[in-house]
């Protein structure tokens, strides 16, 4: 978690932001980039998450889930090459 500490006052949580389609009480993240480029996708109820995963588009060769990040307050897809572990 990220917390603002100028040695002034006490450190203060700060929450990723994101920007967030709200309709009635549904809240949906901006997706970027991967094969839900331009679509949205439900967030939970609680703090705005730092991680989605949201399920693949189910072809044989799709993963099953595609991972998106939070990150300048859109999700945007971290590719399969992130993924794998260094070698």
């Amino acid at each position: 978690m990220n917390r603002r500490d100028d040695g002034m006052t006490p450190s203060i949580p700060i929450e990723p932001w994101a920007e967030v389609l709200t309709l009635g009480r549904a809240r949906f993240g901006i997706l970027v980039g991967g094969p839900f480029d331009g679509r949205c996708y439900p967030l939970p109820e609680g703090p705005v998450p730092a991680h989605l995963l949201v399920p693949g588009i189910g072809g044989p060769a799709d993963p099953p889930t595609e991972r998106y990040d939070l990150h300048e307050g859109r999700y945007r897809h971290r590719s399969a090459e992130d993924e794998r572990p260094a070698a």
